[in-house]
């Protein structure tokens, strides 16, 4: 914008004020008030305790310490809905990048084929992926079954006697594929996470869980539950001891992914600062730490890439899961 010089040097100060308070009225982006502005808030979409939570408690931690944002990032739960509340109360938000998410990849590749869910699972910022995990089938530590081969042949025995904790997607569509694969059935009884079927598996209430390794990382390594198998195409660094389904003859593969997502439509600078601080913090050692113990594969890849990844999962329950 030229202001003419000749005549009308009175007007520039007044006009520049007046183009100073439209401005000012209108609102800038979050991006030009040296974002962040307030603390921000990381919605995890399962109730506290849950291998999600303990994900997202450990990464927040990091990024904390390291001061990056200068501004502190909370954790907050929105349980209910196997993902869906968290995950609408994540992408409902003001596109601003003070609500952000950690979420597993379910509510956006599978459920939303299954349900009506209240946002659209496309439309969306995704940020990074930050850990995958294989799933696995668990059992008692003081089980029969020792093997997969073990419990393909007893519910063959027995077809649909021996009962299958799952629940969410994740683990309701492999439980189901492992049965076509095997020509087997089973009593499905569904829970709400790793935990619940932890504690139903404990408690003698089910006989077969089907949960990632970081919900079972604990009780495996203290010998109260026993891996028969994991649906990873090789053995995971984190666990070697367990084998593949594919060792034991059922071409079983099945993983989930935690995604770090905000709103469609995040400023382009917003997201780039968001991703260079969580993509820190999730190569950092602290982290690494932390999510072995968790039984969870740092995985860092960026956010291009982790949307392709949730694209083809899409594609792929779209095979897998009758549309509702």
């Amino acid at each position: 914008m030229s202001i003419r010089p000749a005549g009308r040097r009175g007007r520039a100060p007044a006009l520049l004020a007046a183009v100073v308070l439209v401005a000012a009225a209108c609102g800038a982006p979050a991006s030009q008030g040296g974002y962040p502005t307030r603390d921000i808030q990381l919605i995890v979409p399962y109730p506290a305790g849950s291998a999600i939570d303990a994900t997202s408690r450990s990464l927040v931690e990091v990024v904390n310490d390291e001061g990056k944002l200068g501004r502190r990032v909370q954790v907050v739960n929105r349980e209910g809905g196997a993902g869906s509340v968290g995950t609408t109360a994540t992408l409902r938000a003001k596109p601003d990048g003070h609500t952000i998410g950690l979420v597993p990849d379910g509510p956006l590749t599978l459920l939303p084929r299954t349900e009506e869910v209240s946002y659209d699972p496309v439309a969306i910022s995704v940020i990074s992926e930050v850990t995958t995990s294989p799933v696995l089938f668990v059992v008692p530590g003081d089980s029969p079954y020792k093997s997969i081969g073990d419990l393909v042949a007893a519910a063959k025995a027995r077809p649909g006697a021996i009962t299958i904790a799952e629940g969410p997607l994740n683990y309701a569509i492999p439980a189901g594929k492992f049965e076509q694969l095997t020509g087997t059935r089973f009593k499905h009884v569904k829970f709400d996470g790793d935990q619940a079927t932890v504690t139903a598996l404990l408690g003698d209430n089910v006989e077969v869980g089907v949960m990632q390794l970081a919900g079972g990382m604990a009780q495996l390594k203290a010998g109260k539950l026993r891996a028969l198998g994991i649906a990873s195409a090789e053995p995971v660094e984190l666990a070697p001891e367990i084998h593949t389904f594919a060792q034991q003859d059922v071409a079983l593969e099945w993983e989930a992914y935690n995604v770090l997502i905000a709103p469609r439509g995040l400023p382009g600078d917003v997201q780039r600062k968001l991703s260079e601080v969580f993509g820190s913090a999730v190569k950092s050692q602290k982290f690494a730490e932390a999510a072995r113990k968790l039984g969870l594969v740092v995985s860092g890849a960026d956010g291009e890439t982790a949307k392709a990844r949730l694209a083809e999962k899409t594609a792929e329950a779209a095979n897998l899961i009758a549309p509702k």
